[in-house]
């Protein structure tokens, strides 16, 4: 062989062995070449030692399609969309993290800020929903417009409070601010509990019915249906008891005052006969 064709092969070989060099620590370029088999792809330190840019890369029409490496953190990087088969997942440590209908049950943390529809949903801990309900798992307490509510359920406005709570022996339900009570059908009052402790039950349109014994400002109705402790008025008529007719305070006609210790020979009470104060009185029911 001559010594100029020594020379072209020698160059020929330099140069067969610099692209097989380039390819071995730079990415596999296939261009109009079939690779039959492979059994791994190796990607080798560049110079400096580092892995940082390599990877695959597709070249054609546009940008480049790349997987390559990247560092700080170190992670695996690409330019398109990882589209795995629908019955394949994403997994940590041979566990699912994500499928195509499910989050892994390993996940236990989460910032999502949006989700469809849920069904069956399980919570643990404190609980807060678009800033207005808040359930706190340490009282056991649930509010709605409030994030401390006064019972175990507080439903509260800029006006007043609505509580539900419990204590031993004990059921509470009932406004917690000085606001009136009012307990609603057809959205109409039937029952209205004043802030000062006033009762008011239904009104002149209405039928209020008791079933049972009433008492009055007594402490036993057994052996009446009703039993009052004190005056009453009937058709606007005072009716009271005392020993002697009123020596005091305002009267009107027709107001009664029936005698506290009644004996023979006495009267069964006193009627006003003018109004005044105390006005006049006269006796009336002579006792044989």
């Amino acid at each position: 062989m001559s010594e100029q064709n020594q020379s072209e092969l020698d160059s020929v070989i330099s140069a067969l062995g610099t692209a097989i060099s380039n390819t071995v620590h730079g990415a596999i370029s296939a261009e109009d070449a079939d690779v039959k088999a492979l059994a791994s792809v190796k990607f080798v330190a560049k110079p400096d030692g580092t892995l940082t840019g390599l990877g695959l890369s597709w070249t054609g029409a546009g940008p480049n399609k790349q997987l390559m490496f990247r560092a700080s953190p170190d992670r695996f990087w690409s330019t398109e969309s990882i589209d795995l088969n629908e019955d394949k997942a994403f997994m940590i440590g041979n566990n699912v993290l994500l499928s195509k209908t499910e989050l892994g049950s390993s996940v236990r943390t989460s910032n999502l800020s949006k989700v469809g529809t849920l069904g069956n949903l399980r919570t643990q801990g404190d609980l807060v929903i678009d800033d207005y309900i808040y359930y706190t798992s340490s009282s056991e307490s649930f509010g709605i417009g409030t994030e401390a509510p006064n019972g175990k359920l507080g439903i509260a406005t800029l006006d007043g409070e609505f509580v539900v709570d419990t204590a031993p022996g004990k059921i509470s339900v009932g406004a917690w601010t000085s606001t009136d009570l009012h307990i609603t059908t057809d959205n109409r009052s039937r029952i209205i509990v004043k802030d000062n402790g006033n009762v008011i039950i239904g009104d002149r349109a209405t039928t209020t019915v008791v079933n049972g014994t009433l008492g009055v400002n007594v402490n036993d109705v057994s052996d009446a249906a009703f039993a009052v402790n004190g005056g009453m008025k009937l058709e606007g008529k005072k009716i009271s008891y005392g020993t002697d007719a009123p020596k005091d305070g305002r009267c009107n006609r027709g107001d009664i005052t029936f005698c506290s210790n009644p004996k023979s020979g006495g009267y069964i009470g006193w009627v006003c006969t003018e109004a005044g104060t105390p006005g006049m009185w006269s006796p009336f029911g002579k006792i044989a």
